[in-house]
């Protein structure tokens, strides 16, 4: 024996813990809820009070989210390259960390300078933790990562149930700010405490296991090429109009049916059907499975999504009925959409190297994704009212659904698939 080694039980090397599939599927699910709540709801529930208190413009507050939206962009190629490599244990664990510090700032500042400077390092928080990130360690950890992906979603997408609601009593009973400081108490605890303990063992998908994600050879395609493939830009172009519609929607569907003279209570409760339908969405994805492609459950969506803009427009004209039906017509959609994407990016890019991928779709997104919320409120500024806004939605996604059916078309065009990266 050398002179200096240790024996097997005291030795400084240990083996990282097996991962756990259902502890992971489940660390991940009650995180992305969290994080989404945390992230991306809170403003659009706290918009209306930071107004009559702080004196900002709509414009001036959906700036905020523009700047994270972006941050997270534009950090997604090289936060997706980095968790391909390393994996995504301190990625996930320090971001969670630093999001709950953010938003303890956020609950105390009157500077929009400051404002801003938060949300873009909520951005940077967002590019660590939410979505892609989480899906990439699925993909890299799990064989079956259409159903990994799936289950994840089933519990994230009652994000906007729980948060909304939740985080609006909290504001309307105590205020804004202490309704984001418990928020980030929450993050804290969940998010962060959850994932330092769930993720500890996983892998990177450059480190896969054997038998782990596709089965397909591992052919190694520079990220150029992926780019310069027309299947890429037609998924683009779908999925700038699916972040462009969804994001201005959700943050300008209270403001607008308050506009029409509805209650705020009404108004959360058609919100609150969003998390529960998306998880109706999710849970029959997860129930059919591979029996219906991924180009399938994506046509669907995107027909979807143009019935739900239709259904806003005759909601402020016929009322309740039709507002209630735009609700479920929202989080089916959305639903669907979001596994759409994730799972497009495996079948049509390709599984290894998946976080570079992915983050290359996302920066690609960027501006439409970034830039919603902002021109909604433009536009409403610039015509008096919602009227235009609703009817370039409407186009926008009937763009989108177009974009997606030609995405599918060339993709099932090609001699050889793109296997991987």
């Amino acid at each position: 024996m050398p002179l200096f080694s240790f024996p097997p039980r005291l030795s400084l090397q240990r083996d990282p813990p097996p991962v756990r599939p259902h502890l992971l599927i489940w660390g991940l699910a009650i995180g992305q809820m969290v994080g989404w709540g945390s992230l991306y709801y809170s403003l659009a529930v706290v918009a209306l009070p930071m107004e009559q208190e702080l004196g900002w413009s709509k414009v001036d507050i959906n700036a905020g989210l523009m700047i994270s939206l972006m941050v997270a962009s534009v950090a997604a190629i090289p936060v997706g390259a980095l968790i391909d490599r390393y994996g995504g244990y301190w990625f996930m664990v320090l971001g969670a960390a630093a999001a709950a510090l953010l938003l303890l700032i956020w609950s105390t500042t009157s500077s929009m300078t400051v404002f801003y400077l938060v949300w873009a390092g909520l951005g940077l928080a967002h590019a660590c933790t939410l979505s892609e990130s989480a899906y990439n360690i699925v993909v890299s950890n799990l064989a079956d990562h259409r159903r990994g992906i799936t289950m994840i979603s089933l519990l994230s997408g009652l994000s906007s149930a729980f948060a909304i609601p939740f985080i609006t009593l909290l504001s309307e009973t105590l205020g804004w700010r202490p309704a984001i400081m418990t928020m980030a108490a929450i993050h804290f605890m969940i998010p962060g405490l959850v994932s330092a303990y769930v993720l500890r063992g996983i892998r990177s998908s450059r480190h896969k296991p054997e038998g782990v994600g596709s089965s397909l050879p591992a052919q190694r395609l520079p990220l150029r090429r992926i780019m310069r493939d027309r299947v890429f830009w037609a998924l683009v172009a779908a999925f700038s109009i699916n972040m462009f519609v969804g994001n201005g929607i959700t943050f300008h569907t209270i403001p607008l049916l308050l506009e029409e003279g509805y209650a705020m209570s009404l108004i959360v409760g058609i919100m609150t059907l969003h998390g529960p339908s998306q998880v109706v969405a999710r849970f029959a994805l997860l129930m059919v499975g591979t029996r219906i492609s991924t180009a399938g459950f994506g046509r669907i969506a995107f027909v979807l999504l143009v019935l739900t803009v239709v259904m806003l427009i005759l909601g402020t004209s016929f009322g309740l009925p039709a507002l209630v039906v735009f609700g479920l017509l929202f989080g089916v959609s959305t639903g669907m959409l979001t596994l759409v994407r994730a799972n497009s990016v495996v079948e049509y890019l390709g599984s290894y190297g998946y976080g570079a991928a992915t983050g290359a779709l996302t920066m690609a997104v960027a501006l439409p994704r970034t830039t919603a919320a902002v021109v909604f409120a433009l536009m409403w500024e610039f015509s008096g009212g919602y009227a235009t806004v609703l009817w370039m939605a409407l186009l926008a996604s009937l763009f989108g659904l177009a974009a997606f059916w030609l995405a599918t078309l060339w993709n099932s065009q090609r001699s050889t698939p793109i296997q991987g990266l």
